[in-house]
């Protein structure tokens, strides 16, 4: 654009008047473009200005104390984000004061179903306006009581877990690194939250309906504590294999018969 320091024609000759016009006019016509942003005795409200160093649009704010970006003039769109959608290359960047009710992300037909931020580090996530799940630094909550659901092949029943009603403390139960090494066994609890494979409790059978016979192994293959308060028994003979333990506390007792 022309060198134009302000919009005021000054009184002058025919020529110098001429040339002041013609100075306006293309500040006008080039939306006051410069390769550096305008001094401020040159800015009104409202302006618009275009920096053609970075090729961004800009207007003047309000106050006419700064500028407000637009856009890149050689970006389609400016290089804003069409409603009819499009790749954004830069950070997405939620309200922060989105709640269960209103989730910060939600959706034109269903405003109260999507993500809030719950409080610092805490996403939440909410169905009728209720907040249902949180994900944060501990892993995923289910809240309310909520189900965790596995659905068929055709997604038309399914199997699930939930938590009681009422859990007087929170505990949490550690998985074993790899599968059972017999069939048959069970996961069970050293009654501090990890869970291993061992051998299911001998249970009488017999043919029919008939509840006879208590079956166990007849060799030990790995270290075992009778629990505290408990006795225990098996039916002989039994083999300790070597470098396995059979710990019976004080108060405790283990009978072969």
């Amino acid at each position: 654009m022309a060198d134009v320091t302000n919009y005021t024609i000054e009184n002058a000759s025919g020529a110098n008047v001429r040339t002041d016009l013609n100075n306006v006019f293309a500040a006008i016509q080039s939306s006051n473009s410069k390769s550096t942003d305008l001094a401020a005795s040159q800015c009104v409200a409202g302006m618009p200005f275009l920096n053609t160093t970075t090729n961004i649009l800009k207007i003047r704010n309000s106050a006419n104390n700064g500028f407000t970006e637009i856009g890149n003039i050689n970006s389609a769109n400016l290089g804003l984000l069409a409603t009819a959608g499009g790749t954004m290359t830069g950070a997405f960047l939620a309200d922060n004061a989105g709640t269960a009710s209103a989730p910060a992300i939600s959706f034109d037909t269903d405003a109260d179903l999507g993500l809030f931020r719950k409080s610092a580090n805490v996403l939440g996530f909410s169905s009728g306006g209720t907040e249902q799940i949180i994900f944060d630094s501990n892993g995923l909550t289910l809240q309310a009581q909520n189900d965790l659901r596995f659905a068929d092949a055709d997604s038309s029943h399914y199997v699930g877990f939930q938590a009681p009603a009422t859990v007087s403390s929170s505990l949490t139960w550690t998985l074993p690194s790899a599968d059972a090494s017999v069939a048959g066994y069970a996961l069970v609890s050293d009654a501090s939250g990890t869970l291993s494979w061992a051998a299911a409790g001998a249970g009488a059978q017999g043919a029919g309906g008939d509840n006879i016979f208590w079956e166990n192994d007849q060799t030990v293959t790995q270290s075992y504590t009778i629990t505290n308060g408990q006795n225990a028994g098996s039916f002989g003979p039994i083999t300790i294999q070597s470098g396995v333990t059979v710990t019976v506390g004080a108060g405790e007792t283990w009978t072969v018969v």
